[in-house]
């Protein structure tokens, strides 16, 4: 007799058997119960969720002699030729190969015919996206107007493709990935009903990397049986599937939140000695600074699907860490993903991009850069209302009422000041000029002209600024900035201006 492998064994005979998919469960019992069910079913959703066996589930309950009803028997003949797929009244066709209208046209000339033994004729067409538009066109007349004793059931993987008119005549079904915890337990109970020595990391790992699939997870696990050699543990999943340690991934990923540059160069080294694929190392470490910051924002381990206990650890290592930076970190992973994926050369690529994630922690925030930025402007714009405030009379003004006098006294000073720009700040003219200008004004003579003038026309004294001084408000400036971004000037250039 042929060995069966354990996803035929092991498939679901009853609705209740079905594992991550009660809500439609429930809903196709109660379509059956009431007698409420549609003439045309489409089950969408994932590969190997449980689609084709809903399906033959549903005929078996149809077609079932003791009535049909929310379970069915699985002893009568027609439930046991339906489990076979020897019944002459369950078509189960295949889309990929049956896509043409030649076959839609012969399943369009059998509907008319009575089910040789059961109530219903019930046509099965799995990976239906497949037929071509004219073999749909062909479906549609069909689909509009079925005989009462046929039911049509559509599985997919790609609901998207199927035209319009063909989904609005279907009332659809969608199937979910199984969640991994539930994947592990039933993983779990059939290991330990076939006597299958293998650790409970492995059944986790199983679980995890069948992406919500029972039918991977026992292919899988039928694989390793043959592969391993009992007790099997997690190095047998990790070798047969080319996997790395989880270990690898968030020892490198905890080195880089803590700055720690030579472990995570020395996981590299290890990784590429090892001969592992550092490709697939990079898609890990992605796929688990995606789930750190998952760990950060949310309280809801179902986003991540991943174990209790790697789920609390990342929670754990994201309470330590900024929403900002852990933004920053995984957006610095994909902003390398086409470089890495087309590279010849990974590991220079890979130790470059985590050399710039593990010193990445010493740049300073851009929250606490802006903070300091909205302060400086805050205070810049409170100093000019300042200046504006004690401001009493505009430049030309000041010029028109100081520049008459100065002339009768001193042409010399008048004509410096026709072209100097003056402000009054805090009961005090400011009069800015060129370096020698400012050198000439402040000598006694015409410095006792000028503040005669002033106190005469405004009664306010005055004060020169020239380009020397211009200069050291500059250097002021500079020092603004450094305090503001904690920096350091490493080079320096002369200039008139700033």
């Amino acid at each position: 007799m042929s060995y069966l492998v354990l996803a035929r064994k092991w498939r679901p005979q009853s609705f209740y058997e079905v594992v991550g998919q009660d809500p439609i469960s429930k809903s196709l019992q109660n379509a059956l119960k009431y007698n409420r069910l549609p003439h045309a079913l489409l089950f969408c959703g994932p590969k190997g969720v449980g689609k084709t066996t809903m399906a033959r589930i549903l005929a078996k309950a149809l077609n079932c002699e003791k009535g049909a009803s929310p379970e069915p028997c699985n002893q009568c003949i027609s439930c046991q030729e339906i489990s076979l797929g020897n019944s002459m009244d369950v078509q189960e066709i295949d889309g990929a190969s049956n896509r043409r209208i030649d076959e839609v046209r012969e399943i369009r000339e059998n509907v008319k015919y009575l089910p040789s033994r059961g109530r219903y004729k019930i046509y099965i067409i799995d990976e239906v996206h497949m037929l071509t538009k004219e073999a749909f066109n062909a479906l549609l007349k069909t689909l509009e107007e079925p005989p009462p004793h046929v039911i049509f059931v559509f599985a997919t993987t790609e609901p998207h493709k199927i035209p319009p008119t063909i989904v609005s005549r279907c009332q659809r079904f969608p199937f979910h990935r199984i969640p991994s915890n539930t994947l592990y337990d039933r993983t779990c109970e059939i290991a330990s009903a076939e006597k299958i020595e293998i650790t409970e990391d492995a059944i986790r790992l199983i679980a995890h990397t069948s992406e919500g699939s029972l039918r991977d997870a026992l292919s899988l696990l039928d694989q390793l049986v043959s592969f391993a050699t009992p007790p099997i543990g997690t190095k047998d999943v990790q070798e047969i599937l080319g996997l790395f340690d989880t270990r690898w991934v968030l020892g490198a990923m905890n080195s880089i939140l803590n700055s720690h540059l030579e472990e995570v160069l020395e996981i590299i080294n290890r990784i590429y000695k090892e001969g592992e694929d550092l490709k697939q190392f990079y898609l890990h470490l992605v796929t688990y600074f995606r789930h750190l910051l998952i760990a950060k924002l949310t309280e809801k381990p179902s986003l991540v699907d991943l174990p209790d206990y790697e789920w609390e650890t990342l929670k754990n290592t994201a309470k330590n860490q900024s929403t900002s930076h852990l933004e920053q970190l995984f957006s610095l992973l994909l902003s390398e993903q086409d470089v890495i994926k087309t590279t010849t050369q990974p590991r220079f690529m890979l130790e470059a991009l985590l050399i710039k994630m593990t010193e990445f922690k010493k740049t300073i925030p851009i929250e606490i850069i802006m903070e300091r930025l909205s302060a400086y402007k805050s205070e810049a714009l409170s100093e000019k209302r300042e200046i504006s405030e004690t401001t009493e009379l505009p430049q030309e003004a000041i010029k028109e009422k100081l520049l008459p006098a100065l002339k009768r006294e001193s042409p010399l000073v008048a004509a410096i000041l026709e072209n100097a720009k003056i402000v009054l700040e805090n009961e005090t003219f400011l009069i800015k000029v060129s370096r020698f200008h400012a050198e000439l004004l402040m000598q006694n003579e015409y410095s006792y002209i000028l503040n005669q003038c002033c106190q005469k026309c405004f009664g306010k004294n005055f004060k020169i600024i020239g380009d020397d001084l211009k200069k050291d408000q500059g250097a002021s400036l500079l020092q603004e900035v450094l305090e503001i971004f904690d920096g350091k000037v490493v080079s320096a250039q002369n200039s008139t201006e700033f």
